[in-house]
């Protein structure tokens, strides 16, 4: 995720691929399932602006492996802390390391990807990934909607089918969103508060601070066992007087659909407020 996602809650949808090698593939490859990744991104404030994304990949790795790395390579890691620590200086996104995991992956066509809520749906177009540099191929999924879903509804996934997977449709359930985001400046640093129903214990919370925005000078993580509040410390924001914060909630929702396992739909829900000391 680039930290420029997160002024006013601009979304993340880029990404790139590694192309083929010269290896010939071997059955056991060709034959493997696909991995689906789907992010579905919401930013609400200051305000009442909202913004929305979703990204979208289906992968085959003849490695099968998916790991930091690999995701990095299309489009989809979050650079994150470990749960209860936090980081400053969070970089823009760098080109990855080619490690061996990320050779012989493919991006897959599963045609037309229409993402829908009780009230509204987003058609995803495939689009051939950019090749400048001759390392990226195969097809991408990005749409930017005002509406591409409702917060603590179902979300429907369905694909027309197209070259490489047939056509599938499943149905996950989307989180609802954190309110009543607060943060009180404090000697310690920035006292960051929020409220949250409906809350899993596999979720996580992450908080950005932002100044200028949209750069990441501090970046949080926490599990939502550890409760509903946490302190940016002070050595990490300065002096710094006013800027924004963003918290946001992840949640991953897993499904299976002929030609994929495993599928995961992963929503990173934000809220951005600003303070000034």
């Amino acid at each position: 995720m680039r930290p420029a996602l997160l002024l006013i809650g601009g979304l993340l949808a880029t990404g790139c691929a590694v192309g083929p090698t010269n290896d010939a593939p071997d059955a056991d490859a060709v034959a493997s399932s696909a991995t689906a990744l789907v992010v579905v991104e919401r930013a609400t404030g200051p305000g009442d602006a909202t913004r929305e994304a979703v990204v979208a990949r289906f992968v085959r790795s003849r490695s099968g492996v998916l790991d930091d790395a690999t995701l990095r390579v299309v489009g989809l890691a979050q650079d994150l802390p470990a749960l209860g620590t936090c980081t400053s200086e969070v970089a823009a996104d760098e080109a990855p390391a080619l490690g061996a995991s990320a050779r012989g992956l493919e991006l897959l066509d599963v045609g037309p990807l229409a993402v829908e809520g009780p009230q509204s749906r987003a058609v995803l177009l495939p689009r051939a990934m950019p090749d400048p540099a001759g390392v990226v191929s195969g097809i991408f999924y990005s749409s930017r909607s005002a509406e591409a879903f409702s917060p603590g509804a179902r979300l429907a996934l369905r694909a027309s089918g197209g070259a490489d997977l047939d056509a599938f449709t499943v149905s996950v359930a989307a989180p609802l969103e954190l309110s009543d985001v607060r943060v009180a400046p404090t000697a310690q640093g920035l006292d960051v508060a929020w409220e949250l129903a409906g809350s899993d214990a596999r979720d996580l919370i992450y908080v950005d601070v932002l100044a200028p925005a949209p750069r990441v000078v501090a970046r949080c993580a926490a599990s939502l066992t550890e409760g509903a509040r946490l302190v940016v410390p002070a050595s990490l924001v300065g002096a710094l007087e006013e800027g924004q914060v963003a918290v946001h909630r992840v949640h991953r929702e897993a499904f299976r659909a002929k030609g994929i396992e495993p599928g995961v739909v992963r929503f990173d829900l934000a809220r951005v407020v600003t303070f000034r000391r």
